[in-house]
């Protein structure tokens, strides 16, 4: 039994009708109000607001290896963020790891931008074609200039 699976740009076609794209404002004004809790496993990606990828053990494990690797190397006023926002110009992505420059009091109660982060990896399992496509786009556009993809699937680091 062989399975038909659709091209990649037949997955990603925008609906027939009209859609409407947020800021990022707009998306963190429906947080403020509750129309987004912490129960919506999304993120605002490009203005679009997309469902977050779900995880597994391997995706899991890769990102606590990640953290004890990476923690030990840390300058004093660098940290590492797990799975936590980094706002982007038309996008707040919520990658697996962030290295951010400053702690949360320096950062006066905002998400690290991209002005903030040294580095941005997303350990991906069922999420590879959005990491290396979508999210190296946003990621690239917003000038962040190390991005990784734990490729768990492969067991490799694309850099």
């Amino acid at each position: 039994m062989s399975i038909m699976t659709p091209p990649i740009d037949a997955i990603y076609q925008p609906p027939p009708y009209p859609v409407h794209k947020f800021t990022v404002d707009e998306y963190h004004q429906m947080i403020q109000v509750g129309l987004l809790t912490e129960e919506d496993s999304v993120e605002l990606l490009e203005g679009w607001i997309v469902p977050k990828m779900p995880r597994n053990s391997p995706h899991d494990i890769a990102i606590e290896l990640l953290q004890e690797a990476l923690g030990d190397m840390l300058p004093a006023d660098w940290r590492l963020r797990i799975q936590s926002a980094v706002t982007l110009p038309d996008s707040e992505p919520e990658p697996d790891v962030a290295l951010v420059r400053g702690n949360a009091r320096s950062r006066g109660g905002r998400h690290p931008g991209a002005s903030d982060v040294g580095l941005i990896v997303e350990v991906a399992d069922s999420s590879l074609i959005r990491d290396r496509q979508e999210k190296a786009r946003l990621y690239a556009r917003a000038a962040i200039v190390v991005y990784w993809i734990v490729n768990v699937a492969d067991a490799q680091v694309e850099v």
